[in-house]
């Protein structure tokens, strides 16, 4: 855990805790996450743009607050995009452009307010040069004016010229050729409830012509030794699987001149829950590569094995549950059955009700692990790995929080109170980018209340 203790700003802060109560302006972090995807195009024409990036939301009823209307509910937020220009090490520059758009939802029952299978989803379209972005998205509900906030890493490529390029692809749920209308997967993550999914992006070419195109799907942990496509696609489909591809699929496109959009079904039967990677190449006549884009995506259990599908990343999240040499004993089991023996087997001396199907306490800490990473990580970290990821993760939801963006002389700080366990933690962004450290250690005397 990396805090840093400042004395001058801890006495500073230290005042102003005790001037402080929790008032209408404490801010709760507890709303559910919601979903971000970020895909890039060749511009309209008419914009003169370089590129127009497309972002897709999909804010759960959930995360707002509905209020009851003449024949039933609604609800308002407002969606906020800004593309922030990044360095290679992932940290902000300058801010490249920014959008707002007041969004209105509205339910016929209460039931449907509460239900966690309905979404408002929405698209802002920005228009930006190629480059590298940190594309910062916040929802700020209308009626309790808590906002929520994610933030995701994008390159986007340069698609002009005359050369033939492809846009970023988007995963679809559902995909009507004949009528039109698609369902994207905002998030990039399918459930293993699904027998299909599509992938659709747009092709441009400066002039009609027949290509050939490939798609591959890798599991990421074997990208750097995937075979060759050409390889690939010589290999039974048992012989794709055992190689970490199981999909490598070729046909052909008879492309024309400016933009053709293309969609392709893959069948999830041979993909089990992890993360891959999708490949789309374009070759000419000659077998030569004339264009390529990857994309990645994962398959998720639905439930709590979603948050474990990555056994070794689900133990290095015990670090702040399990004492060091029980760690260490799960961390250097000899074998992957002995971890996920010794792994299940701490979990169950935890459970509070043995013999039940369910264990409630892994099911609560592998809960706040998840909250943690939708609500706070960052373009350089998990949120479960970030300070207010450990206090969310070892405490729960704080009692209230107190939000300080723009107080004079001081950087934006946060506080957070659990009076339950007499204890006040302070986060302070000293960059500036929503990067919050804790300025104390969390066992420190001064965290109490």
């Amino acid at each position: 855990m990396c805090a840093r203790y400042v004395p001058a700003r801890w006495a500073l802060l230290a005042a102003l805790v005790v001037g402080l109560a929790a008032s209408g302006a404490a801010q709760s972090p507890s709303a559910p996450a919601f979903d971000v995807e970020v895909v890039a195009q060749r511009a309209r024409a008419a914009s003169g743009a370089a590129a127009q990036v497309d972002v897709y939301t999909a804010v759960p009823h959930t995360s707002l607050r509905f209020l009851a209307r003449a024949g039933g509910f609604e609800a308002s937020y407002g969606l906020t995009v800004q593309a922030y220009e990044v360095d290679e090490r992932g940290r902000r520059q300058r801010l490249a452009v920014s959008r707002t758009v007041e969004r209105e939802v509205g339910a016929a029952d209460y039931d449907e307010t509460q239900s966690p299978d309905r979404q408002d989803r929405a698209v802002l379209a920005l228009d930006v040069p190629p480059g590298r972005y940190a594309f910062a998205v916040s929802v700020e509900d209308g009626a309790s004016r808590r906002t929520l906030s994610r933030e995701v890493a994008h390159r986007v490529r340069d698609l002009g010229g005359a050369a033939v390029s492809l846009s970023d692809p988007l995963l679809l749920s559902a995909y009507d050729r004949a009528g039109g209308t698609s369902t994207p997967v905002v998030g990039s993550a399918l459930s293993t409830e699904m027998d299909e999914f599509w992938v659709a992006y747009d092709l441009y070419a400066p002039a009609a012509t027949a290509l050939e195109v490939t798609y591959v799907v890798t599991e990421q942990s074997q990208d750097r030794e995937r075979p060759s496509f050409g390889a690939l696609l010589g290999l039974a489909p048992r012989q794709q699987a055992d190689a970490g591809a199981p999909v490598a699929v070729t046909e052909a496109l008879d492309v024309q001149a400016g933009r053709t959009p293309v969609a392709f079904r893959i069948a999830t039967e041979g993909l089990q829950v992890g993360d891959y990677t999708l490949a789309v190449r374009l070759a000419d006549a000659a077998g030569e590569t004339v264009a390529e884009v990857d994309k990645p995506f994962s398959v998720r259990w639905t439930g709590l094995d979603s948050q474990i599908a990555d056994l070794d990343q689900a133990i290095a999240q015990l670090r702040f549950l399990a004492r060091e040499g029980e760690l260490r004993a799960i961390q250097n089991a000899p074998t992957p059955e002995e971890q996920r023996r010794q792994f299940l087997a701490f979990w169950t001396e935890r459970d509070p009700t043995p013999g039940t199907p369910r264990n409630e306490s892994m099911e609560q800490y592998y809960f706040r692990v998840s909250s943690a990473n939708d609500r706070y990580g960052r373009v350089r970290d998990s949120g479960w790995n970030t300070d207010r990821g450990e206090v969310f993760i070892r405490f729960g939801e704080p009692d209230s929080v107190e939000e300080h963006p723009f107080d004079y002389g001081t950087q934006p700080y946060q506080i957070w109170t659990y009076p339950s366990i007499g204890r006040r933690f302070i986060f302070v962004d000293e960059t500036g980018s929503g990067d919050f450290q804790l300025l104390t250690k969390i066992w420190d005397d001064r965290t109490r209340m």
